[in-house]
């Protein structure tokens, strides 16, 4: 028996602050009916806004999307923790929590969270990550009902997080569910491992940036990062290839991807040096390549 299962989406988007209005992005509602096909019920906490235009509340109707506009606050973490003082979680089994903050799937979901939920686990991600400390990417991460409700999850998820910058949450929200995992003894997995050779040991990286040709290519994580296409913050060499990369699935088009782009343009960056994309270009699983490629530049 699957019992209830429940999806916290986190969305925000910037555009929206002036009225309290907007439209939700093609790309996020792909992202939703995804969600949706793997029949969790969605509880959508719409950050920054005051009112759900009339046509995407159509939608969200149709698809069974609940919507709950909210003060801007707490980025992620505190949009999750608003829906669960809520009770949406109060009946599930499994619970989901997600954002807006990648592009995906590019392949269908259910076939993942079938297999994943056919494992003797208690926590799940697609990514794996020792960036700064352990844990597992926060975008995507699936907890059984009784995952979420031991002590030292529940005292992370309780913590103040209208209260802190973006760097703090990270710290005490995202790595601060890795060491509850770890605190609790929980099992867990993830899609995609941590690669641990050496230089990596050294220099971790984000494997949704650094390695992310790789990561998708293996066909368990379908899905990436908005802010690796946006802003490119590592200055990784070959990222324009992710065009490319699309040619293989045509169920989601570039325009998606272009489109919301387009409507939110990256964050300027200082130029990295040579050195540091070279060790990039050396580190990544995405070589040989991207690597030389990079390393040519």
């Amino acid at each position: 028996m699957k019992g209830r299962r429940v999806c916290l989406f986190a969305q925000f988007d910037p555009r929206m602050l002036p009225t309290g209005t907007g439209r939700i992005l093609p790309s996020t509602l792909h992202y939703l009916r995804a969600i949706r096909d793997c029949e969790f019920v969605i509880h959508i906490a719409l950050s920054g806004m005051t009112r759900l235009h009339d046509e995407d509340a159509a939608l969200f109707a149709a698809l069974g999307i609940i919507a709950h506009p909210r003060r801007n606050g707490g980025h992620d973490f505190g949009a999750w923790q608003s829906l669960m003082e809520k009770g949406c979680v109060d009946a599930a089994d499994l619970v989901l929590l997600a954002n807006d903050s990648v592009f995906g799937p590019l392949a269908p979901l259910a076939p993942i969270i079938g297999a994943m939920q056919e494992r003797p686990v208690d926590v799940w991600g697609m990514v794996e990550s020792r960036e700064l400390a352990w844990h597992l990417q926060s975008w995507f991460l699936c907890l059984s009902a009784d995952a979420l409700a031991s002590p030292a999850i529940r005292r992370v998820m309780r913590q103040p997080f209208h209260s802190m910058q973006r760097d703090e949450i990270v710290l005490h929200g995202e790595l601060g569910l890795g060491a509850a995992i770890r605190a609790e003894g929980l099992r867990w997995d993830a899609r995609w491992r941590q690669p641990t050779r050496r230089l990596r040991r050294l220099v971790p990286g984000n494997p949704m940036h650094l390695d992310f040709l790789s990561v998708v290519r293996t066909g368990r994580v379908p899905f990436l990062k908005a802010d690796l296409l946006r802003d490119n913050p590592a200055r990784i060499g070959w990222v324009g290839q992710w065009r490319k990369l699309l040619n293989n699935y045509p169920d989601f088009p570039p325009a998606l991807i272009e489109q919301a782009l387009a409507l939110r343009p990256g964050l300027p960056h200082a130029r990295q040096t040579a050195v540091m994309r070279g060790l990039y270009a050396i580190l990544s699983c995405d070589q040989p390549e991207a690597a030389l490629s990079a390393l040519r530049r």
